[in-house]
């Protein structure tokens, strides 16, 4: 297997690849928009419903986080009532193997316990897994608290 160091810096540099080239078809743009779209808002329905096996369909199986996320995620579903909404995603580019887009989502929690709802800002990498868009990775751009 590719360690991780090296998945990384291969995304990263598809992602510069992408970022400089636009390797987007005229044309498709809408398409991938709405594929990514629904892969985004399919994550969230079943991590809203805090459904784990539901979540990790949409996470490609050899991404680099799908390790951990199983745990992650049933621990964040025991101590939270956390909801995550989609507020923008704006399609950069892809290839054949990756696509990336700009996805903002909003998290807010209502169990009363200690959380910041915030907003988040990402660069969102997206891998085909047996013919099929999954999430792969994301990169941070910034968090903003919000009230």
């Amino acid at each position: 297997g590719v360690s991780a160091m090296k998945q990384v810096l291969r995304v990263t540099g598809i992602l510069m690849l992408l970022l400089v080239a636009g390797t987007t078809r005229a044309g498709n743009t809408d398409g991938m928009t709405a594929t990514l779209t629904q892969v985004v808002q399919d994550k969230l329905s079943a991590f809203n419903r805090e459904d784990v096996s539901g979540t990790l369909q949409n996470i490609h199986s050899r991404s680099p986080q799908y390790s951990n996320m199983q745990q992650a995620l049933t621990i964040e579903f025991e101590a939270l009532d956390a909801r995550t909404e989609l507020v923008s995603l704006y399609y950069i580019g892809h290839d054949d193997e990756f696509a990336v887009a700009r996805v903002k989502l909003k998290t807010v929690d209502n169990s009363g316990k200690p959380f910041a709802d915030n907003m988040i800002d990402t660069i969102a990498v997206f891998h085909q897994e047996d013919g099929t868009w999954k999430y792969w990775s994301h990169h941070v751009l910034g968090v903003e608290i919000v009230e």
